[in-house]
């Protein structure tokens, strides 16, 4: 079984839960307060496990002299056969990011990863940036099960949309104009929509599209994990769009 990677690059690297906690966190100014990643992780794994969602993997790395952390959490708790709730979070140390929060899923076969846009936390290192991360997270996590559910009937909706090339050509265009996918990965877009890598992707739905550009977008997730999951939100958007009400006729966004 698959599960969430972050490959890492320009001398980031994977961590230990350890290492992790060793990272110094430089000491708060007027305005600014920031947060150990260690806490950061902490909060998020307590109050993910508070709520009932146990971690089946975690996967740590730390960027730019430590300053920047980025973590993918598996869940045991699946969405549909194959697929299970994934989130991720990150933080800083130098003023670069704010810490945040996110949920998406993580599809087996193929280890995919894409987040959405319902369940997202962002708070900055002040003052109460403690309490008020840990507040949303709170607010965030309770929401899970009710994500789980409407990413289910979606991804049900996805697969029952059945596209003619014509439609993932100009959906794949749309995501290339809206910047979602560059020019360099639209000709494996359209080749992998053309001859799927899977099986399990060989019909002609949106949810083999998604997973097309999912699987380009992997390179991504590994250089620049926060601008995955900004580009994934988007995608989900332009995709859910383009579906509508799944049992009419299909129609292209606007």
């Amino acid at each position: 079984m698959s599960h969430s990677a972050l490959v890492v690059h320009r001398g980031a690297r994977l961590v230990t839960r350890q290492e992790l906690d060793s990272v110094q966190t430089p000491p708060p100014t007027d305005t600014w307060f920031p947060l150990a990643h260690s806490h950061v992780l902490e909060r998020t794994l307590a109050t993910l496990e508070q709520a009932g969602f146990h971690s089946k993997r975690t996967q740590l790395a730390l960027s730019r002299g430590n300053s920047q952390f980025f973590g993918t959490i598996d869940l045991a708790s699946p969405i549909v056969e194959g697929v299970s709730l994934a989130v991720g979070v990150r933080n800083s140390i130098d003023k670069s990011l704010p810490i945040a929060f996110a949920a998406g899923e993580r599809i087996f076969i193929c280890d995919n990863l894409a987040f959405r846009g319902e369940v997202v936390v962002a708070r900055k290192h002040t003052r109460f940036g403690a309490d008020r991360f840990a507040e949303a997270m709170v607010t965030a996590v309770s929401g899970l099960a009710q994500f789980q559910k409407a990413e289910a009937e979606r991804i049900h909706t996805f697969q029952r949309t059945e596209i003619p090339d014509t439609v993932a050509e100009s959906l794949i265009l749309r995501a290339y104009e809206r910047r979602i996918v560059s020019h360099y990965m639209l000709p494996r877009v359209l080749a992998d929509w053309r001859k799927p890598a899977f099986q399990q992707f060989a019909d002609r739905t949106l949810w083999s599209l998604e997973n097309v550009f999912t699987g380009a977008l992997a390179h991504v997730a590994k250089t620049n994990p926060q601008r995955f999951c900004g580009l994934t939100i988007a995608l989900q958007g332009l995709l859910s769009q383009a579906a509508g009400s799944s049992e009419k006729q299909f129609s292209l966004p606007a």
